[in-house]
């Protein structure tokens, strides 16, 4: 059996290397390098793994030039089925504990 999604990072890869001038996998990275308006360089790594559960794609996804993403619900593609926005209070418990012993 093959493993999920070997073929898909492949090529990826390969449309991620052919796209950034100068850029090359190291281990099991691919390594982009920037220069910055200041003339500082760098490099963003971008690591490949195929994801458990698909997504839909919508308002929750932050287009370039936005600060963050919109604050639409994010479900499992194929369902109607909505991600709760607050935290439970089992949640809100174990942060305030968490908070606690960190002395917050």
């Amino acid at each position: 059996m093959a493993i999920k999604g070997a073929q898909a990072k492949i090529d990826i890869t390969k449309k991620i290397l052919n796209t950034f001038p100068g850029s090359f996998t190291y281990e099991k990275e691919i390594r982009v390098p920037y220069t910055d308006p200041d003339g500082t360089t760098g490099q963003i790594k971008i690591t490949l793994t195929a994801a458990k559960v698909a997504v839909e794609g919508g308002e929750d996804v932050a287009l370039p030039g936005e600060e963050k993403a919109a604050t639409a619900d994010v479900k499992p593609a194929g369902t109607n089925e909505q991600v709760p926005q607050e935290p439970s209070a089992e949640e809100k418990e174990r942060l305030a504990t968490l908070l606690n012993r960190l002395g917050l």
